[in-house]
């Protein structure tokens, strides 16, 4: 008999890499030595802006990740705040960034949902939404679901954002460096029907 946590992780797969990045990445925009795998952790410089790329492209699924900012040095707070984030169904990129939607992990807006590069989500919202943050360092974890064109953002266990109607609505997810140390575990992805 399965345990509750084995029935929990069924079907979902790993982008975790084991020795190298590129067994489930393509690193884009940044130099590959600013992004580097560490006690289960892919960890980014921050600097410069760019991103790592899925190699598989994805249409409907339910994608899991944690994210956190290194706190050490950090003196921008509280008028502004350390900025990365995922983006999914990523394409060609456009002036640095991919045609995609982009789930905000920005310390002081995350949970937002927008279109990046001509992306585009109905029904979404961004800006500083979410009231209740952890302490600036500590990890933060989403969920987000993706089927037949709309979206769930379920930030810290809580449903904090939906869209629909996405253009594009398939792509590569990536992990996103702009311009403040980031680290990135339990990236997970499960594909939907």
């Amino acid at each position: 008999m399965l345990l509750a946590f084995q029935i929990a992780l069924a079907g979902f797969v790993s982008l975790m890499p084991r020795t190298d990045l590129t067994e489930h990445w393509i690193v884009e925009g940044t130099p590959a030595s600013s992004w580097s795998i560490a006690n289960g952790e892919i960890a980014c410089t921050g600097s410069p802006s760019g991103f790592l790329r899925s190699r598989k492209v994805y249409r409907n699924f339910v994608f899991r990740a944690e994210w956190r900012f290194e706190p050490a040095g950090w003196e921008g707070a509280p008028g502004k705040w350390p900025n990365a984030g995922f983006f999914i169904n990523a394409g060609a990129i456009d002036n640095t960034w991919p045609i995609s939607h982009e789930v905000q992990g920005h310390f002081g807006e995350a949970g937002s949902l927008f279109g990046v590069r001509g992306g585009k989500v109905a029904g979404a919202k961004r800006g500083p939404i979410v009231k209740e943050r952890p302490r600036f360092g500590d990890w933060d974890r989403y969920e987000i679901t993706q089927k037949d064109g709309s979206v769930t953002v379920v930030l810290n266990g809580k449903l904090v954002n939906e869209g629909h109607d996405l253009s594009p609505s398939e792509g590569n997810i990536c992990l996103q460096s702009e311009g403040w140390p980031v680290f990135y575990r339990n990236v997970e992805i499960r594909e939907l029907p």
